[in-house]
């Protein structure tokens, strides 16, 4: 079963409707904690219950925050909750997965950054996924939580895990671990602690690595970079280029494309409140 929940994750990618890829994907979740209730400690099928996690999270109970902001502040604040409790589930089993690689990782959210470090250099190539899904469900959990103490108290730690990431395998994922550390650059201003110059650099990667055919590097360009720097031209060049992109443009990530055209079509809604 672990082997079956492993090989057939592609299918939802694949899957374009996003009418049919919500509750297909949060079915497989489902049926994948149910397996894990039975075989804990599977790597295979803890992956898939992080990457599923995230991968719906993202892609849909994001979705619906952004589709109620400016208009509903109470479905706002009930999906923003939602989505940090599922951020928060997947980083659970993100944190389970990398403890198969190295047992001291199962608090890796809580060790001094010294130890995490030493921790992390222990790990090789084959521990790739599961520190990138679980670095997904971390940082999507932070990004959530901006203002609050414990997120400037664990954006150290998470940044230690990028580091390694892209030490390890920049390329994984058609450059993902370059995408993360460039939304995390571009989430703040200079002025607190951000790096908008390293952040082009890294969306840059990403693009390299993915051929510009992920639409999730251009659509996070514009809603993290362009409305740091306040390049508003180039906000609207990139979700255009989203919008416009052809439909077959990545056909084994159809879900993650058709997720990044209708995130578009709602940052460039919120066009005026973004750029002063």
């Amino acid at each position: 079963m672990g082997h079956i929940a492993e090989t057939g994750m592609p299918a939802y990618l694949r899957e374009a409707d996003l009418g049919l890829a919500e509750p297909a994907l949060a079915a497989s979740v489902k049926l994948t904690e149910a397996l894990l209730e039975t075989a804990p400690d599977d790597t295979r099928l803890l992956l898939q219950a992080v990457q599923g996690v995230a991968g719906y999270t993202y892609a849909f109970v994001e979705v619906r925050l952004e589709e109620a902001r400016g208009h509903d502040p109470d479905q706002v604040r009930v999906h923003t909750q939602r989505a940090q409790r599922l951020y928060q589930r997947g980083l659970q089993y993100g944190l389970r997965l990398l403890s198969q690689y190295h047992p001291a990782l199962l608090h890796a959210t809580s060790l001094p950054l010294e130890t995490l470090t030493l921790h992390l250099r222990q790990l090789d190539r084959e521990a790739v996924p599961a520190l990138l899904w679980t670095s997904f469900c971390w940082g999507g959990f932070l990004n959530l939580k901006r203002t609050a103490l414990e997120t400037a108290t664990a954006l150290p730690l998470f940044q230690a895990m990028l580091r390694h990431l892209l030490e390890l395998d920049e390329t994984y994922f058609y450059g993902l671990p370059h995408l993360l550390q460039a939304v995390h650059d571009a989430s703040f201003s200079a002025a607190l602690g951000g790096h908008p110059s390293q952040a082009q650099y890294h969306f840059g990667r990403a693009y390299a690595l993915s051929q510009g055919h992920l639409l999730l590097v251009p659509l996070l360009e514009a809603q993290y970079y362009a409305v740091q720097v306040q390049d508003r031209r180039l906000f609207e060049q990139r979700l255009q280029q989203v919008l416009e992109a052809p439909e077959t443009l990545l056909p084994e990530q159809g879900m993650l494309n058709a997720v990044a055209k209708h995130r578009a079509a709602l940052l460039l809604r919120r066009l005026e409140e973004l750029f002063l």
